[in-house]
């Protein structure tokens, strides 16, 4: 009987030893561990070895991922604008060899626009230049209204450019002009700037393009009958009593012009611009 005692405490004490020996090793291998994430070393994992450390852009080993977009274009809206303002600077810079060539080249890309294209076009006339004859055709055949009214602003008494054409030229140009008589915004009551800008500028550039005594004679058909609109005479004031060719034009064309302006105030009183006109202010 106390042998068999004796052997259950041998056993009972083994059994204790053991946890106690496990439980020590537990908690060294836990300590451990923790250490470990604690100081931000890799912790193996069977299931996540490759995601600890890597980078979101790069992908995980031995595992396909869709690849990226590749990295954006250049501002494309600030190349476009840069390569407007180089051409447009070019063109500014004076009449050289290519220019007409660059600018239809610019206009083929969609660089710029028709309204830009003849209207850099027609900046090439305030000065002589090579082919101005063909250069005015193109702009007028065009139909382009903008191109139309810097090209007259740029012809407008512009005798240097005249000169530089020969008579048969001269007179083509004169008669394409004449031909294309500025028309005015259909809302009778509207008479602005632009508009009488416009109009004076075509009269001075067929005068430039004329003989004086064919361009009174055109003057005078103008008035007499082709005239339209009412507001097309304030757009002769400027050659009338400016430039004093109201002594030149026959005594109906000028009874006929002074009608033209007393019948429009009388019918818009408040229009500023007619009133600035028949007051000599404009």
């Amino acid at each position: 009987m106390v042998v068999k005692v004796n052997n259950y405490r041998k056993s009972a004490i083994l059994v204790a030893v053991f946890f106690i020996l496990g439980g020590m090793v537990s908690y060294f291998i836990n300590d451990a561990l923790h250490e470990k994430l604690s100081t931000g070393d890799k912790v193996p994992s069977q299931h996540g070895s490759g995601l600890v450390g890597t980078p979101l852009t790069q992908p995980i080993t031995k595992t396909s991922l869709p690849k990226a977009d590749a990295s954006p274009d250049p501002d494309l809206q600030a190349i476009r604008k840069t390569k407007r303002d180089r051409l447009f600077d070019y063109s500014r810079s004076g009449n050289f060899a290519d220019t007409r060539s660059v600018l239809k080249a610019a206009l083929t890309d969609g660089l710029i626009s028709e309204d830009e294209y003849y209207g850099e076009l027609a900046h090439m006339l305030h000065l002589p230049v090579k082919q101005a004859h063909s250069i005015i055709s193109e702009i007028i055949g065009s139909g382009n209204a903008y191109g139309f009214e810097v090209l007259v602003a740029s012809l407008e008494e512009n005798y240097e450019v005249a000169k530089s054409m020969t008579a048969d030229e001269r007179q083509d140009v004169f008669e394409q002009l004449n031909k294309n008589k500025p028309g005015m915004v259909s809302d009778m009551s509207l008479l602005g700037v632009g508009s009488v800008s416009k109009y004076t500028s075509w009269v001075g550039s067929l005068r430039a393009f004329s003989t004086e005594e064919a361009f009174v004679k055109n003057l005078n058909d103008l008035i007499e009958n082709r005239i339209s609109d009412p507001r097309e005479a304030f757009g002769l004031y400027d050659i009338l009593v400016k430039k004093n060719y109201s002594e030149k034009v026959s005594s109906s064309a000028l009874r006929k012009y002074n009608f033209f302006i007393a019948t429009y105030q009388e019918s818009y009183p408040k229009n500023r611009m007619a009133e600035l006109v028949s007051s000599g202010n404009w």
